[in-house]
C-alpha cells in the first residue's frame, strides 16, 4: 500500500512547477483547430502535427511507420514524455503528488497489455497504446509484450500487492472485472490517505472526483446491460467525493430513468443532461471528462500555488491526444465530421 503522505511543501516548489507547466500549457492545440483538423486528410493531419509539439515524435518515428500508426505512436510517446518532463521539472512534495498520480498509467498499460494479448493483437498495434509515464518504465513494458503468454505476464507481478487480482484471471475471472478490480486498488490505494496538509487535501478531493467518475461510468455501463445492483456495487471503488458507496447503492438499485433523474443532486451533472439524452454512452462518457476537467481548472484558479494547476494541465494534456486521436481515427475510418465531432470532448 502506499504510505501516508504527511510532509508539507514550501511555496517556491509549488510556484517552481506552476510557472513552467502554465508555459506547458500555452503549447497545447487550441479547441478552434479542432474545425480545421477535422477538414483534413490523414497525410494532413500528420504535417499539421508536425508544426506542433508533437514534431519531435513525429519525426523520430517516421522512418519505421506511416499514416494511423505513426499517429497513435507519435501521441502515445509525446504523452508519455510529457508526463515524464513533469516528474523531472518538479521537486519535493510536488514530484511526489505527481508520481503517484501517474501510477495510474502502470495499470492502464498492464491492462492494455493483457486484453491486447487475449484478444490476439500484435506487439506493435499494444505498443501504440502504451504510455510508460508510471514506475513501470519502457524497457520493463517491452520485457512484458515479449512474453507470450497471460500466464507469464501475470507471473511477472509476483511480489507486487495487487498480484493477487491478476491471478484470477488464471482462474477464469473476467477480464473486465479483473481490471475493474485494478482500478480499484488504485484509487482506494490513494483516496484512503489522510489528508494532512492543505496541498495533499486538494489532491486527494481531485482523487476522489475522479472515482466519482468512475463509478457512476461503471453503474450506468452496467445498468444498460441489465447486471443486477448487487454485482455493480462490487465493482464500486470507495472512497467517493460526493458519490459514496451508500448514495452508489441507491442508484445501482434504480432503474435508468430514475437513475438519470437522480443524478440532478450530484456536482457533475453540469453539461450532462444533453448527453444522457442522447442514451449514447460515448456521449456520458465524454460529458463526464469535460466537466470534471472544467471543475479542476476552475478550482485550480482560486488556488493557483497548488498541485491543481498540475493536475488540471494533465487533464488537459489527456484529452487532447484522445481529441486527436479520436479525429485522426475517425478520418482513416472514413467516418462522417459531424460524428466525429460529437465524439470530442471540447473545454
Amino acid at each position: 500500500m502506499i504510505s501516508k503522505i504527511i510532509r508539507k511543501t514550501k511555496i517556491s516548489e509549488w510556484a517552481y512547477i506552476v510557472a513552467r507547466v502554465r508555459v506547458m500549457k500555452r503549447k497545447l492545440i487550441p479547441k478552434e483547430e479542432y474545425a480545421k483538423l477535422l477538414n483534413m486528410d490523414l497525410n494532413e493531419i500528420i504535417r499539421y502535427l508536425e508544426e506542433t509539439e508533437y514534431k519531435k515524435e513525429i519525426d523520430e518515428l517516421a522512418y519505421k511507420y506511416s499514416g494511423m500508426d505513426l499517429i497513435d505512436h507519435a501521441l502515445s510517446l509525446n504523452l508519455s514524455r510529457t508526463y515524464t518532463k513533469l516528474i523531472n521539472i518538479s521537486k519535493g512534495l510536488p514530484r511526489e503528488l505527481i508520481v503517484l498520480y501517474l501510477r495510474k498509467w502502470d495499470f492502464w498499460n498492464i491492462k492494455n497489455i493483457i486484453r491486447g494479448k487475449m484478444f490476439g493483437f500484435s506487439n506493435e498495434e499494444i505498443e501504440a497504446t502504451l504510455v510508460p509515464a508510471g514506475e513501470l518504465d519502457e524497457e520493463f513494458l517491452k520485457s512484458l509484450l515479449a512474453r507470450d503468454t497471460v500466464d507469464e505476464i501475470v507471473d511477472a507481478f509476483k511480489g507486487k500487492p495487487f498480484h493477487a487480482i491478476l491471478e484470477k484471471l488464471l482462474h477464469g475471472a473476467k477480464l473486465s472485472e479483473v481490471e475493474d478490480e485494478l482500478d480499484k486498488f488504485y484509487y482506494t490505494s490513494i483516496a484512503s490517505l489522510s489528508a494532512e496538509s492543505l496541498d495533499t487535501k486538494y489532491f486527494i478531493d481531485f482523487i476522489r472526483m475522479e472515482i466519482d467518475i468512475v463509478n457512476i461510468k461503471t453503474i450506468i455501463r452496467l445498468k444498460r446491460e441489465g447486471v443486477p445492483a448487487d454485482e455493480i456495487m462490487s465493482r464500486i471503488v470507495p472512497y467517493g467525493y460526493q458519490l459514496t458507496e451508500d448514495e452508489a447503492r441507491k442508484l445501482a438499485a434504480m432503474d435508468l430513468e430514475e437513475l438519470y433523474k437522480a443524478l440532478e443532486n450530484y456536482w457533475f451533472i453540469d453539461d450532462l443532461r444533453e448527453a444522457i439524452a442522447t442514451h449514447l454512452m460515448s456521449k456520458v462518457e465524454n460529458a463526464l471528462m469535460g466537466v470534471w476537467a472544467q471543475r479542476t481548472i476552475r478550482k485550480s484558479n482560486y488556488y493557483p500555488l497548488s498541485v491543481l494547476p498540475v493536475l488540471a494541465y494533465m487533464l488537459l494534456k489527456r484529452i487532447e491526444v484522445d481529441n486527436l486521436r479520436l479525429i485522426a481515427r475517425g478520418k482513416a475510418s472514413g467516418m462522417d465530421v459531424e460524428e466525429i465531432k460529437e465524439q470530442l470532448v471540447i473545454v
